[in-house]
């Protein structure tokens, strides 16, 4: 039972709780939590707020005017007021004829000494204007953060709309048109339940016509614009019948696309809060698609051989690693020639011979599982997602390709090419795969002619040893583990040791026994072959040294030379100062040289020679007849002794090799030479040779190379 006693409380307590808004100087509202939130008191500044009178607010449930807030919000800010708890949050208020706005409310519940909640005062605040900024400068700040992760264009949009729909719902849907190269308009959305939209639309003239506009277009009914089908029903579905569209602007002032947004309701004042707010983020899309452009460029300088217009290697990983499978083969193709043709014509014609092979290449294709790209300056590759490739179709493809000349720089060019090839499957990475058809290449560039190697785990296994011996290579050298042994050559008339050629040994204290046959050809392909022919010499030198201390029989020792070695600036002078610092006569120092050594320069082989000759040294061509040396400029080069290939004395019972032998010892004695024979292992080829006027032989007839003391025990006998 109300009392007037009652009724006199709750005017005063009224009256305070509206001295208590009035002070606060903001909007507010007071209700009755007895009676439905019943509204009993509101100032002018919510009238204003709301867009209403007093008359239209007095007597009305305070939360109806919350009716796009979610109910269970509502219902949570119910039960703290009825439980006399204060109560702050962030909701949308609605307006009469105009779009809800965000409030900030402050609640405070008045209770009677029950603890019964009678009346609240509730102080509203718009902080729309700060939420939107709040938003622009958190998407800004997340849209800096996607451009520095590099994140796609798609992914940055979806950024965006994501967030868009997050800060609208439910009030609007928006979706992001943007121009794509083909005159279309790609949609970009964040609703994951719009389901039925296309990806991309035809670029309208509806949409042509907001992209022309400096603002926005505003449409009532959306059955009166052209626009996709698919829109209409989602704006439809979604009870969205405004439709607000906004031009995208570039920093050049380029259209690049639209908004589109749907809407339930829509007053002017909103629309001009939309365009400011969206021409922020019109900004923020057009830095991403500005990005994405360049990011493009990039990527077509990182992925696209520029002097070609191939893919370039990188971009031949990304599209294999994509597209094609787990079964195929890898092709390396060289020309030959490429490097003599760059040397002649320049860089330009090495890259358009490339390219013309590229494009016959695909022109004789038959296959489209085959990918082609460059591969290093001088090289393509190729993949081919077919597992069982018949290569007897691909040699005859490559040989018609060549068959015609390639028109560089205006001239014909024929050339010969070299293909190296690698399966790759489950067990075969293509990583490994492109390794091994390189490694096969290198075996096809070894060969004259056009030719094709297929890659075998056996040569993977020459491979890795060499690799193997590359890295102890250098520690070895550094620890001096490289050593000599020596094997007699002996005067085939009387049996005497005539000089001595010195072997180099390696034993690993990892690796053990190391085979000159690997380690000479890695230390030079290596760089490192001149520290080994010295280690060797200063050997050899100083054994020497020591013998002529103890003033014993000095002989003559041969020392192998590498052709970088002898072509070195200061073999000559670094050659003679060791001999100086150990005080050995250069005479009983023979410099072994390859048959080749001439074709490299002929005019500086032949300076070498002649002064070594000068100072004393004798020089010697090792395992001659096996290359490709021409007797005019050997008969010219002044070397001492010429020594006949252990292939020759091997097969020298056949009629053809004898003549061989014949014709070089005879090419010796007339050019004032020592003939050596190597590799003899019997007493019937001691007699040939000496038939045939051989003075020298070498071999395990004889005796087998040894070490120094095992020499100096046969010297001293």
């Amino acid at each position: 039972m109300v009392t007037k006693t009652m009724i006199k409380e709750h005017e005063m307590l009224l009256n305070t709780i509206r001295r208590l808004g009035d002070n606060s100087k903001e909007s507010y509202v007071i209700f009755d939590a007895t009676n439905n939130h019943c509204i009993l008191e509101c100032n002018d500044s919510f009238c204003t707020l709301t867009n209403t009178t007093r008359s239209q607010i007095i007597n009305n449930d305070y939360f109806s005017l919350m009716s796009n807030e979610e109910q269970t919000t509502i219902e949570m800010i119910k039960d703290k007021i009825h439980s006399g708890a204060i109560v702050q949050a962030k909701l949308h208020h609605s307006c009469f004829d105009k779009s809800p706005f965000l409030a900030e409310i402050q609640a405070l519940p008045f209770q009677n000494n029950k603890n019964e909640t009678l009346f609240v005062l509730v102080v509203v605040k718009d902080v729309t204007y700060y939420h939107t900024e709040e938003f622009l400068m958190r998407l800004e700040k997340t849209m800096y953060e996607a451009i520095e992760k590099d994140y796609s264009f798609d992914k940055k949009m979806s950024v965006i709309c994501s967030s868009l729909d997050e800060f609208f719902m439910p009030k609007i849907s928006s979706m992001v048109l943007v121009k794509t190269e083909a005159d279309q308009l790609r949609i970009f959305k964040g609703n994951d339940k719009i389901k039925d939209l296309p990806e991309c639309c035809d670029n309208k003239e509806f949409f042509k016509r907001v992209m022309q506009e400096e603002t926005s277009i505003l449409v009532k009914s959306l059955d009166e614009i052209d626009i996709p089908i698919e829109h209409k029903m989602f704006a439809n579905a979604s009870e969205m019948p405004f439709g607000w569209f906004m031009p995208i602007y570039n920093q050049q002032h380029q259209a690049i696309g639209l908004f589109a947004i749907f809407l339930r309701q829509h007053s002017c004042a909103e629309q001009k809060s939309f365009e400011c707010m969206f021409r922020k983020i019109g900004a923020l899309v057009a830095l991403a698609y500005s990005y994405a452009k360049t990011q493009k460029k990039i990527w077509d300088l990182a992925y696209i051989d520029i002097t070609t217009g191939l893919p370039n290697r990188h971009g031949f990983l990304n599209k294999v690693e994509k597209e094609y499978g787990q079964n195929g083969n890898i092709k390396i193709l060289k020309p030959s020639e490429f490097h003599q043709i760059v040397e002649l014509y320049g860089r330009e014609a090495g890259d358009e011979l490339l390219r013309q092979i590229a494009k016959r290449l695909n022109e004789e294709k038959h296959d489209h599982k085959e990918y082609i790209a460059r591969f290093t300056s001088s090289s393509l590759i190729i993949v081919n997602a077919t597992s069982d490739e018949d290569f007897f179709y691909y040699k005859r493809r490559i040989k018609e390709i060549i068959r015609q000349p390639f028109i560089v720089g205006g001239k014909q060019i024929y050339i010969t090419l070299k293909t190296g090839i690698a399966l790759y499957n489950n067990e075969i990475k293509i990583a490994d795969a492109i390794r091994f058809a390189d490694n096969a290449v290198s075996f096809a560039a070894n060969k004259p002619g056009t030719h094709m190697e297929i890659f075998t785990l056996e040569r993977n296994d020459v491979l890795e040893q060499q690799m193997t011996v590359l890295n102890h290579l250098a520690q070895a050298i550094k620890n001096k583990e490289i050593s000599v042994n020596l094997q007699p050559k002996v005067d085939l008339r009387t049996g005497e040791i005539q000089s001595i050629e010195a072997l180099a040994r390696w034993i690993s204290p990892k690796l053990g026994f190391v085979s000159p046959a690997i380690f000479i050809p890695v230390a030079e392909s290596a760089g490192k072959v001149r520290e080994i022919d010295n280690q060797i010499l200063e050997i050899v030198l100083s054994w020497l040294a020591e013998r002529k201390r103890l003033g014993k029989k000095l002989v003559k020792v041969a020392v192998n030379i590498s052709p970088d070695h002898f072509y070195y600036a200061n073999f000559v002078q670094d050659t003679l100062e060791l001999v100086r610092k150990y005080d050995i006569d250069p005479r009983y120092i023979i410099l072994e040289v390859t048959e080749n050594i001439g074709l490299v320069d002929f005019q500086t082989a032949f300076s070498i020679i002649q002064e070594l000759k000068e100072y004393g040294f004798k020089t010697s061509v090792d395992d001659f007849g096996t290359g490709f040396s021409s007797l005019s400029y050997l008969q010219r080069l002044p070397f001492t002794e010429l020594k006949i290939d252990r292939s020759f004395i091997n097969d020298i019972h056949d009629a053809a090799t004898l003549a061989i032998v014949r014709s070089i010892i005879q090419l010796a004695l007339n050019l004032g030479m020592t003939s050596v024979a190597e590799g003899i292992e019997n007493k019937e080829q001691v007699e040939i040779l000496r038939a045939l006027g051989c003075t020298v032989g070498q071999g395990y007839f004889y005796y087998k190379p040894m070490t120094i003391e095992q020499l100096d025990a046969i010297l001293d006998k």
